[in-house]
């Protein structure tokens, strides 16, 4: 357990920092697919730890986590300590970024969403989150992991772009990137959706 705490906080710092440098690059699109990229390549990698009773999409996401023990592929006891993993990673990369700021360059300019429009965003996003969760433990193909990544890209705002993974956001208010208030709302909603999707899932898929 405690070896796969190390994997999820080190991959939520990997996340945050990319994203955070990433909201310096050319333009907006370029900074979404960078980070849709880099996750579909950490999902893949978790995937590898995944056994016929456990899912490990977790190790990428701590809404992944809170997905998978809804629907039983993951213990609740465990559900705790990832996020808390996935947190501390989050803010170590968010503080690695605060450190370079001044080596990174200026970030693109982009508006701070309203309380109400990042409520509404995240829940989507979360959502979706949940869906792609579960599609990646029945054996869907690693690549969907990005579909959260490119939706929050198209319905929020660019400083918004890792909201499909809460631990990174709160990374990124950590570097200064995104006010804690906007952070708190994104966090706290895109992990609710994912307990909300995991339920919606039997009555949108029929039973077999």
């Amino acid at each position: 357990m405690g070896r796969l705490l190390v994997i999820a906080a080190s991959m939520s710092a990997m996340i945050t920092f990319v994203s955070a440098m990433a909201l310096r690059a050319a333009d907006a699109t370029l900074a979404v697919v960078a980070v849709a990229a880099l996750v579909v390549l950490l999902s893949w990698y978790a995937q590898l730890h995944a056994t016929d009773v456990r899912s490990s999409v977790e190790l990428a996401n701590p809404a992944a986590a809170v997905t998978l023990a809804v629907v039983g592929r993951r213990p609740w006891a465990t559900l705790l300590p990832t996020v808390v993993a996935h947190v501390v990673g989050g803010v170590l990369g968010g503080l690695l970024a605060l450190v370079l700021e001044d080596r990174l360059g200026d970030t693109l300019v982009f508006t701070d969403p309203s309380l109400a429009l990042t409520a509404v965003g995240a829940a989507v996003v979360g959502l979706v989150g949940a869906w792609t969760t579960l599609s990646i433990d029945g054996g869907g193909p690693e690549a969907l992991s990005s579909v959260p990544v490119l939706v929050g890209g198209a319905v929020l705002p660019l400083g918004l772009l890792a909201v499909f993974q809460p631990a990174v956001v709160i990374g990124l208010a950590t570097a200064g990137l995104v006010p804690w208030d906007v952070t708190l709302v994104a966090a706290g909603t895109v992990l609710v959706a994912s307990a909300a999707g995991a339920y919606t899932v039997s009555a949108l898929v029929p039973a077999e």
